[in-house]
């Protein structure tokens, strides 16, 4: 011990008569300290908006916006207006997509946001059935700064985050809106939409089935006339076979006169049916109409002129029908028809011009109801001719064909009949049968169509309106549908709730620079104070713990007094955050005195070759004990060796200091220093007599060179 101490006051004593020695241990002491402020400092804040917000991003738009529900879309110009009043990043909007690429690639920004010309037209799309996710497109500039593209990375989120708020907020609000409407109808009274639906689909079943009727009869008069065209070639036979032959042909014409006959009542019911269309067509669409003109659109207008435009159509294809089964009308048919293609181009006009100035819906109005006031006319005209004109002469048409008949049974015999003519005749009329059958198959068609639709918007109006929660809904978007739409477009809240709070970057990057430095200095006090010792004076002789202690005690002093002054300016003049100050210090001092001893033990024990293994020792750990990035997301070979680097141990014991302690996790750690600390004494102290000798020729080897000392 006598000898431990000498060693230890002699090496005090020429420190202190020498000033180069003093100024040199005064820099080993503040260097450490140098280090670990300044990395500290300038971690303090990076990710602070103050920081982020001189961080250029360009965003630029060429966005041409669109129309949904009667609102006017512009997605682009949404986020444009939002990010400009965001501060955490340094926004920039230039005035062309070329100026901000441009500015990406000559380094003026870091990156740049283009939203496209049909991006919002293309969000829209789902309405279509489309789905498709459209693109933002994101230039960034990695060779400018390597972590920048981390930090403004931020913003591909913040903007694709604006955009779906945008896009989901201003749908909703339509919708609300549209909700808002129905529901302030009912509880006015002004509009029941299950009732007219009701009424509607009763009136399109009863034209189902007359459809269906007047099928099946235009059915058996084409069969009819095809029996009739199949006999005619043996009509020669039934000449020759007499009388009987030709009482069955004229059952047969008396057959074919009673369905004309049929018929004919048919046409006149068509158009009564048309006719009684057309009515309530007129008091639905006034109904709508008045509806408009109180500037009360929403989604049950949408309906009702979906409706009415499908009844014209209804009525058109019915049209058609008439068309090809009545003969000397044609004139008439074609006003009628041209009169109904008016009234569905207003209404069509009147759909999809209801956003615009009331002085063009008025218009509209006007023309629909002079439109059907002139077809209701125009197809009263037409029932009046064809009930006085055309039918009587269809009749009397099949009543002479049917005396024809009788005078060519009286002049069968030595008459030569023509029996081509005959055939070509009723080829004529079942041509004209089968277009008329298949023109009222497809009137049949889109009225079964449009019942199937207007049954199942009925059921779904009645299930909805059936529900429980029916009338809180309606109460929710009469009230604010503004606020349920903020809501629809972002149902939840995320609330972030700091477990161990620290309030700077730069207090929790303290740690692994506090370690690092506190390493460094112990790095330094090897590579310029020499650990060997020599007699001082004459005959001394000193044993192997007696020169490891007696030098390593001023190893200690000096390394504390690093550690020291880092943690005193740490805590007083950086200002970490910490909460356990003094144990925050004892950590600082058993992290120096485990490092300092290791140190100093390799070096003691392997020369030179022990400096070159506490720096690789360093390295490993700078990159591998956590300290900047988590040790997780490190490649494996760091995760394998991490549980055996002495960095570790200090950062979680620094760690618990400054955020908060969680059991004796503090403890742990400090112990574990200490093991560390016994290790690196017994490794020195035992490897240091089998290496002696191969140090000693290494220093003579390098002195044999002239440059290495």
């Amino acid at each position: 011990m006598r000898n431990i101490w000498k060693i230890f006051t002699t090496d005090i004593r020429r420190i202190s008569n020498n000033v180069v020695a003093v100024v040199i241990i005064m820099g080993l002491s503040i260097l450490p300290a140098l280090y670990a402020w300044f990395n500290i400092f300038s971690n303090w804040d990076p990710y602070e908006p103050a920081a982020t917000s001189q961080l250029k991003v360009a965003v630029a738009s060429d966005d041409a916006g669109a129309e949904i529900m009667g609102l006017s879309l512009n997605v682009g110009d949404s986020v444009l207006e939002a990010l400009g009043a965001n501060t955490t990043i340094g926004w920039v909007f230039p005035g062309t997509t070329e100026e901000a690429l441009e500015g990406v690639k000559n380094s003026d920004y870091y990156a740049a946001l283009i939203i496209p010309e049909n991006f919002t037209q293309e969000m829209l799309g789902f309405l279509d059935g489309e789905v498709d996710h459209p693109t933002i497109y994101y230039y960034e500039n990695e060779k400018k700064n390597g972590i920048a593209p981390k930090i403004t990375g931020k913003a591909k989120n913040a903007v694709q985050e604006q955009v779906n708020a945008t896009f989901v907020s201003t749908v909703a609000e339509a919708a609300m809106k549209a909700g808002n409407a129905l529901s302030m109808a009912n509880a006015s009274g002004q509009v029941s939409v299950t009732g007219s639906l009701d009424s509607v689909k009763a009136q399109l079943q009863d034209y189902v089935v007359m459809l269906q009727s007047f099928q099946s009869i235009m059915s058996s008069a084409e069969m009819i006339m095809a029996t009739s065209r199949n006999m005619l070639p043996d009509m020669d036979n039934v000449l020759e076979n007499g009388r009987n032959t030709m009482i069955g042909m004229q059952t047969m014409i008396n057959s074919s006169v009673d369905a004309v006959d049929v018929m004919g009542d048919m046409v006149s019911s068509s158009m009564d049916m048309v006719t009684e269309a057309l009515q309530y067509l007129s008091v639905f669409s006034d109904g709508l109409l008045d509806q408009m003109g109180s500037n009360n659109i929403g989604s049950t207008t949408d309906t009702g002129l979906g409706m009415a435009i499908g009844l014209v159509q209804g009525m058109q294809a019915n049209m058609d029908v008439l068309g090809s089964l009545v003969t000397g009308q044609d004139a008439q048919i074609q006003a009628i028809k041209q009169s109904l293609k008016n009234i569905e181009a207003d209404l069509k006009q009147l759909q999809n011009s209801k956003g615009q100035v009331d002085t063009d819906v008025n218009t509209l109005r006007a023309q629909i109801r002079e439109q059907i006031q002139i077809c209701n006319k125009q197809l009263n005209n037409l029932m009046n001719d064809y009930n006085n004109n055309v039918r009587p002469s269809f009749r009397n048409t099949g009543k002479s064909m049917q005396q024809a008949f009788l005078n060519a049974a009286a002049m069968m015999n030595g008459t030569n009949v023509n029996m081509d003519e005959i055939s070509d005749i009723l080829g004529e009329y079942e041509q004209t049968i089968r277009e008329g059958n298949l023109s009222l198959q497809d009137s049949l068609t889109i009225a079964q169509e449009l019942l199937d639709k207007v049954s199942k918007i009925a059921d779904n109006i009645k299930r909805i309106t059936g529900a429980d929660s029916y009338e809180d809904i309606l109460k929710a978007m009469a009230s604010d549908p503004t606020s349920v739409a903020e809501f629809v477009s972002s149902p939840v809240k995320l609330q972030t709730v700091p477990v161990y709070p620290v309030e700077h970057y730069g207090s929790a990057a303290s740690p692994f620079y506090t370690i690092l430095a506190i390493w460094v200095g112990a790095l330094f006090l090897v590579a310029i104070i020499h650990v060997g010792v020599k007699p001082i004076d004459p005959g001394d002789h000193y044993k192997e713990y007696e020169r490891y202690f007696g030098r390593y005690l001023l190893f200690f002093l000096i390394g504390q007094a690093q550690t020291l002054l880092t943690i005193l300016g740490n805590l007083y003049y950086i200002e970490i955050q910490c909460q356990h100050k003094f144990l925050y210090w004892l950590a600082a001092a058993v992290a120096s005195a485990a490092f300092s001893c290791f140190m100093y033990s390799v070096t003691f024990a392997f020369g030179n070759v022990g400096e070159a293994l506490a720096i690789v020792v360093m390295v490993i750990q700078v990159a591998g004990s956590g300290g900047t990035f988590p040790i997780e997301a490190l490649p494996k070979v760091f995760q394998w060796i991490y549980p055996f680097l002495p960095f570790q141990f200090g950062m979680k014991a620094f760690k618990e200091c400054i955020a908060g302690m969680y059991g004796v996790d503090y403890w742990i750690n400090v112990g574990k220093m200490v093991l560390f600390l016994i290790i690196a004494l017994l490794l020195g102290l035992a490897l240091e007599p089998p290496f002696r000798k191969l140090n000693h020729r290494i220093e003579k080897s390098k002195e044999k060179t002239g440059l290495m000392i």
